[in-house]
């Protein structure tokens, strides 16, 4: 049975929630091993980057990609966050090829209020 990189950062999750230090270097090294002997160490960035959407997730952490055509004023990045969840953490990416407008990105949904999309669905709309 193969074991995907997000079924052993939930183990690791699981294993570490509440331990105190002592006890977390114990299930650590052991984790350690057993990704040493699964073939799995190449792999140890990507599981880590999965533990931490995970313990963000637990801890009610939103993340948000947005995307503008230029780069956006941090209040206004605010508002968005503060749209979404009080504990949002986002990403801004710029997209040169959107004319104007915001796409947020949160978990696998996408908010697209571009510009480009808003004319694609009045075009469609008047051509039905």
């Amino acid at each position: 049975m193969k074991i995907s990189n997000k079924q052993f950062a939930e183990a690791l999750y699981e294993l570490t929630v509440g331990l105190s230090t002592s006890d977390l270097d114990i299930v650590l090294k052991n984790f350690v091993d057993l990704l040493a002997k699964k073939h799995k160490i190449k792999q140890t960035k990507n599981i880590i980057a999965e533990f931490e959407t995970i313990l963000k997730k637990k801890q009610g952490i939103v993340e948000l990609e947005i995307t503008s055509a230029r780069e956006l004023d941090k209040g206004i990045v605010e508002k968005i966050k503060q749209a979404f969840s009080k504990k949002a953490e986002s990403v801004e990416k710029i997209d040169k090829n959107l004319i104007g407008g915001i796409k947020v990105k949160i978990e696998d949904k996408i908010l697209d209020a571009s510009v480009k999309t808003q004319l694609s669905n009045l075009k469609k709309s008047l051509t039905t």
